[in-house]
């Protein structure tokens, strides 16, 4: 595929996330007007998630009838197309419930089974990180834009680890405590947020040990255009995986072989 072509759809992908912003704001600020469900998987969904998977279905159906939809919370349309859009309405559904900030519209668009462009919408952040292949990774700031590169440490004692849920970790990884003793700071930093930050060169490794599809198909072009990797445990590089591990590259074998044994 022509990577011009990549380029081309972020314009659109920017309404969307306007579009996006729009209806969860709102719904952000007024906490006490939401309505929240338990899914069948004890997971939380609002009425923000759901309108924004339907409002975005509708305007990606009308520019582009032909493509492929494939969304959290309900929507999988023409999935035989080449060109499948990935959604994640709300990334952090629990944090933007709770009044957290640390929630995001992600936004991915395959061709072929590979992500070509990317939007990651943080309106409660000001901030909004999008990549096109083979044309960079960028981050806005209240509307200052800048190219984004991961970081050039290569030491684990020297690198600054985020993860998604300690526990989790722990139970799919018992030697990732080795990591944690290694490192020269860790947090643990939930959902879009920790990739976002490999991806600005912020931190080094972000280890998320239960993702879908949807929370990592965005984050993966990010961090790869800003210079990164992810992967899954054995080091291939996935967004399919059902966990993702993502780094500036230069720790990430040795973050995979501490995992894993090897």
């Amino acid at each position: 595929m022509n990577t011009e072509n990549s380029i081309k759809y972020l314009d659109f992908c920017h309404q969307l996330a306007n579009a996006a912003d729009k209806i969860s704001m709102p719904s952000f600020i007024g906490q006490k007007n939401l309505t929240i469900e338990k899914k069948s998987d004890g997971s939380f969904v609002t009425q923000a998630d759901k309108q924004i998977e339907e409002h975005l279905s509708g305007m990606i159906n009308s520019k582009f009838p032909s493509h492929g939809f494939f969304g959290e919370e309900t929507s999988h349309k023409n999935s035989e197309s080449d060109f499948k859009w990935i959604i994640d309405p709300i990334d952090g559904t629990h944090g933007f419930m709770r009044g957290m900030p640390i929630w995001a519209t992600l936004i991915a668009l395959e061709y072929n089974q590979q992500i070509i462009t990317s939007m990651i919408s943080a309106p409660a952040l000001g901030s909004r990180w999008w990549a096109a292949k083979n044309h960079g990774a960028f981050k806005s700031f209240k509307e200052q834009i800048s190219k984004i590169e991961v970081s050039t440490i290569s030491q684990i004692s020297e690198s600054h680890i985020l993860f998604t849920g300690i526990k989790e970790c722990l139970k799919k990884w018992p030697k990732f405590q080795i990591i944690l003793n290694q490192a020269w700071r860790e947090r643990g930093l939930g959902d879009f947020w920790g990739h976002c930050l490999v991806a600005e060169g912020v931190a080094e490794s972000m280890i998320d040990p239960i993702v879908n599809i949807w929370d990592v198909a965005a984050l993966h072009l990010l961090v790869s255009e800003a210079g990164g990797t992810m992967t899954n445990e054995s080091g291939i590089k996935s967004y399919t995986s059902g966990h993702a591990i993502s780094s500036n590259k230069s720790i990430h074998s040795e973050i995979i072989a501490t995992l894993t044994n090897l």
